[in-house]
């Protein structure tokens, strides 16, 4: 599958169901981690050697400079880290199970002190350029990351996004990525332990494109990114849940109120049956409850969760044959990824659909039939109950 650039304003359903964006970044800021300031701090610095006032740079004392060659770096002191670098609130929110990541800051830096580079990396500096190793020679007072180069320090926050449905056996491989390679492995996120945190310092261009550096969430043979440079979604298989959403609203629903004989004693089991809600989701692996584990909708494709409130007697006699189908608006009708018994043999009475990506609207129709177990000939057939969804 190809993955898509999305567009940058994040969706109002993710909004709605927790994305965070600039809320990281005003607790680091709260808690010293950030500078404060006016509107402008938004933006990325132009680093350690800018001088306030100043149209230019000041010039690098060579005999006192080295120049790096690394890759990224996880920052170990977050007290120099957030003095460096400026809040993003402009930042969107890649989701996937157990992974809601925001970048909550970021800045791209001329040079870095020895004192900052011990700081954020925890290694000594090195020697200046060209210096003899087996001399006596300080080590550089200033780290330059070379010609036409910049440091990029960014810092990101991961949560647990109580993905819909819950995931079974599921977890999120995380890593930090520098020119579209894997340059570090973090911990998986899984159940019960999708908290993650860290600032990373790499070595950009000093324009550099948004896949740069990059926070990479993958689930089997699929991948999420997110980019370190400017919080833009780069990759996803699943590009309708950033462009459109996945809250869907229910509308014009009608109900269900039956009895059907029972076939003992002149009982009857009493049935009330209505579509209550829905929603869209691109990843399922929840089980038969669900449709069995989907993983990933295909390319073009979403998943669409139809839950009923199906409230009925027990019946030991009464069989309930009920169908149930979507119906797009050039009128094909789909069928669930759950069979028809399964659908409505039991809760939860959910039904799961494959449907075209950019589908703006559908019916739901169900289809009530009941029969009994000891009398083959009987069979009650209602008014189907229907709904209208309309996909934000």
């Amino acid at each position: 599958m190809t993955p898509r650039r999305l567009p940058l304003a994040p969706s109002a359903a993710l909004a709605r169901r927790g994305v965070l964006l600039a809320g990281p970044a005003l607790l680091l800021a709260g808690c010293g981690l950030l500078p404060t300031g006016g509107a402008d701090e938004s933006s990325p610095g132009t680093g350690a050697g800018d001088a306030e006032g100043a149209d230019e740079e000041p010039a690098v004392d060579p005999a006192t400079s080295a120049t790096l060659d690394l890759t990224t770096v996880e920052v170990s002191d977050e007290i120099v880290a957030g003095g460096l670098m400026q809040r993003l609130e402009t930042s969107e929110t890649l989701i996937q199970p157990y992974a809601q990541v925001t970048v909550t800051a970021t800045t791209l830096l001329d040079s870095l002190t020895a004192e900052q580079f011990t700081a954020l990396t925890g290694q000594e500096a090195p020697l200046p350029d060209g210096a003899d190793p087996f001399g006596d020679e300080s080590p550089a007072t200033t780290l330059l990351p070379g010609e036409l180069k910049k440091f990029l320090l960014t810092s990101w926050e991961s949560t647990d996004p109580d993905w819909a449905p819950a995931p079974q056996h599921v977890l999120t491989a995380l890593h930090i990525t520098h020119l579209r390679n894997d340059d570090i492995r973090l911990d998986s996120a899984e159940e019960g332990d999708a908290e993650r945190r860290g600032t990373v310092l790499a070595i950009v261009d000093a324009s550099p494109d948004a896949d740069a550096v990059t926070l990479r969430a993958e689930i089997g043979d699929e991948v999420q990114e997110i980019s370190l440079v400017d919080g833009t979604i780069v990759a996803t298989p699943a590009p309708r849940m950033y462009s459109g959403g996945l809250e869907v609203q229910v509308s014009d629903a009608t109900m269900l109120d039956t009895k059907v004989p029972d076939g003992f004693a002149q009982e009857y089991m009493t049935l009330l049956g209505t579509v209550e809600s829905a929603y869209l989701t691109p990843f399922i692996n929840s089980g038969v409850d669900y449709g069995g584990n989907l993983n990933w909708a295909g390319e073009g494709e979403i998943f669409l969760v139809v839950e009923l409130g199906w409230d009925r007697d027990f019946s030991s006699n009464v069989e309930d044959l009920t169908e149930m189908v979507l119906v797009l608006p050039d009128g094909t009708e789909l069928r669930s990824a759950q069979d028809q018994f399964t659908l409505f043999y039991g809760e939860p009475f959910v039904a799961t659909f494959t449907i075209p990506a950019d589908l703006d609207t559908a019916t739901v129709k169900i289809m009530p039939r009941f029969g009994q177990v000891l009398d083959e000939d009987f069979e009650q057939v209602e008014d189907p109950v229907t709904a209208t969804l309309t996909f934000a």
